[in-house]
């Protein structure tokens, strides 16, 4: 549902957090200290993001709504819209790249660029690229890779650029029948995301990608239209796929991290002041979501557990191998940048 969400000023007020999907509340904790009153929004911009309302993406956004209208005083206001309202995946990122208007910021994945010209940010989303959650920050977060990627997407004219990084967690597969390992996942009809990197991704590993907006993905699993899907544990419990598909094998076969893009002829429509403000918006954000992220994850298997979901951990040769396999993606996609491919590595080790 839209939100526009309000710093309420003069007395601290805490918003309690529950569960995602029962416990959590669907926006983050927030303590607001006495202030002048908020001047009336002077810009607003609308915020699309495909998860409900508890998902971990959806909160991070409001996370960053928060922060941009308290840091603002209320003069720039974010209007966050999430379950899919403002269109899917492809829908979001065409209208970024039009100027927005229908949307105006959109938290994708890096793995779904490459189609839009980005090069560089789409190694980020290469299948078995970051060892841990903790390398890829290291790599998110150095001055020379991760913080000056956020303009690649002005530099190869995709008309939009980025704010800040968000992590969901690594993105593993389920599926409605029986799987007990990585090699049960060939022939399998797995959804994947509509770019050319996620079906390159599903078939290194032996599946047979499917790309299908991501609001069919349930039904399509009811329907047999796909065996299964990929994604990190958020998005399984919080869009209930674990009702259709109960077989979740943890092969984190990409720990893509998201982020956050806003339409270039927005951002150009700012002060050098006020891009400031959202970048260290984001960066706050990024921060919250940093403390958040693990926790929801163990909390999250211990609910799909007592959903009697079967949940399959993968041994670290099996995605050793399939990191071998997947190699070859690799060199397709860092053709040309082979050495930022090589600091990427290097950042981790």
């Amino acid at each position: 549902m839209k939100k526009s969400l309000s710093l309420l000023m003069g007395t601290a007020l805490l918003v309690s957090l529950t569960a995602c999907g029962g416990g959590s509340s669907s926006q983050p904790a927030t303590t607001a200290a006495a202030a002048p009153a908020a001047a009336e929004a002077e810009i607003t911009f609308k915020y699309a993001e495909l998860n409900p309302d508890d998902n971990i993406n959806s909160r991070v956004g409001y996370k960053f709504a928060e922060e941009v209208e308290a840091r603002s005083n209320g003069r720039i206001k974010i209007d966050v819209y999430t379950a899919s309202q403002l269109g899917d995946e492809v829908t979001c990122l065409n209208s970024l790249q039009m100027g927005g208007g229908t949307v105006d910021m959109y938290r994708g994945n890096t793995n779904s660029l490459s189609d839009y010209g980005f090069k560089k940010l789409n190694l980020f989303g290469l299948p078995y690229i970051f060892v841990s959650r903790d390398t890829m920050w290291k790599v998110l977060d150095s001055a020379e890779i991760g913080q000056a990627f956020l303009d690649e997407g002005i530099e190869v004219g995709a008309g939009m650029v980025g704010i800040a990084y968000t992590d969901e967690g690594a993105r593993n597969t389920f599926t409605s029948g029986e799987i007990t390992c990585l090699a049960d996942l060939k022939g399998k009809k797995i959804r994947v995301p509509e770019t050319t990197l996620m079906m390159d991704t599903m078939s290194a590993i032996g599946a047979e990608p499917t790309p299908i907006s991501y609001s069919e993905l349930y039904s399509s699993i009811q329907t047999g239209v796909v065996d299964g899907g990929e994604n990190g544990y958020p998005g399984y419990y919080s869009n209930k796929f674990y009702e259709v598909a109960p077989y979740y094998l943890l092969d984190q076969h990409t720990f893509s991290p998201g982020i956050i893009l806003m339409a270039e002829a927005k951002w150009n429509q700012l002060s050098a002041e006020d891009q400031a403000l959202l970048r260290e918006a984001g960066k706050a954000a990024s921060e919250w979501n940093k403390t958040q992220i693990e926790a929801e994850e163990k909390e999250l298997r211990d609910k799909l557990a007592a959903e009697n979901i079967v949940i399959i951990d993968v041994p670290a040769e099996d995605k050793a191998v399939a990191q071998e396999s997947c190699k070859a993606v690799w060199a397709s996609y860092a053709e040309g940048i082979e050495d930022v491919l090589d600091a990427v590595v290097a950042i981790q080790q």
